[in-house]
């Protein structure tokens, strides 16, 4: 039985050179930052989804995103166990930024780095999370099953344990460097835009620490911008080659495809609200 909460905290963002009506277009467009918070599956380097817009030339933004993840996770498959009770936080610095000068013929060319943070600790959510299950009649079956607050992450293979995690732990996380190149795009009003993006994941987390897989990870991916009227859809896919992994290397895959949507919408009446839903 499985059960993951996660709290996405976005609205951080801290500085930019951008005009301020390109970054109200910006966050219109841009979808949710994240990936899938499991503590043994952030370790790797799946991409976020971007949007189809690269940086225009010479234009730098710089954001902080912060994700909070409430593992209650319990579960035995065949010769296999898994138990994930705790918290997760991710503090990113996301920075990007377009340059103004060619890259091999190609304009529209876009660089990027990303500079995590990663918290694994009991928290304080198990009980409000436990409250607004109770408020709404939704089951807490698997969150009773742990104490309140602890952290208890643990992998049994074949009667042995893999891997065990009880204290605290703060570590920078693998960096991540990226580039995009513009592939096509209606510069003028940017409703129908898409890129091609790389990113290259650096082994400067630790995987003991379950902040980094010990490895490089390498991934490719085209995503798309559409926009009509008051909705705006982000969707793309690609595939991500996992380097060694100093945990569960040979469980892993070397090759594997991904793929993302979501769609935005702006209400009308509310020009300062944008509401948003997403699939990862």
């Amino acid at each position: 039985m499985t059960s993951t909460q996660s709290l996405f905290i976005r609205a951080i963002g801290i500085a930019t050179l951008m005009a301020m009506p390109a970054m109200a277009l910006a966050e219109v467009t841009s979808p949710f930052y994240n990936t899938n918070q499991n503590p043994l599956i952030q370790l790797h380097g799946l991409p976020p989804l971007e949007k189809g817009i690269v940086m225009k030339s010479g234009s730098t933004s710089a954001n902080v995103i912060l994700d909070i993840t409430s593992n209650s996770i319990s579960e035995i498959e065949q010769q296999e166990q898994i138990i994930l009770d705790g918290e997760t936080y991710r503090l990113n610095l996301m920075f990007r930024h377009g340059l103004t000068q060619p890259v091999f013929g190609m304009k529209g060319v876009e660089i990027g780095i990303d500079i995590p943070f990663v918290s694994h600790r009991g928290g304080t959510l198990d009980g409000f999370i436990r409250n607004w299950h109770d408020a709404f009649g939704l089951t807490n079956s698997e969150r009773d099953q742990f104490q309140d607050d602890q952290l208890h992450y643990q992998y049994r293979r074949n009667g042995a344990t893999a891997f065990r995690m009880l204290n605290t732990s703060n570590n920078i996380g693998d960096i991540r460097l990226s580039a995009a190149w513009q592939l096509a795009c209606r510069r003028a009003d940017e409703t129908d835009c898409s890129a091609l993006r790389a990113s290259l994941k650096l082994p400067s987390g630790k995987a003991k620490k379950l902040s980094g897989s010990g490895g490089l990870d390498f991934s490719l991916a085209h995503s798309t911008t559409r926009t009509y009227q008051r909705y705006t859809f982000n969707y793309g896919g690609g595939l991500l080659l996992n380097g060694r992994s100093d945990l569960f290397d040979e469980q892993q895959k070397a090759l594997v495809g991904f793929a993302n949507a979501g769609v935005n919408y702006q209400p009308g009446r509310f020009p300062w609200m944008v509401l948003k839903a997403q699939l990862d």
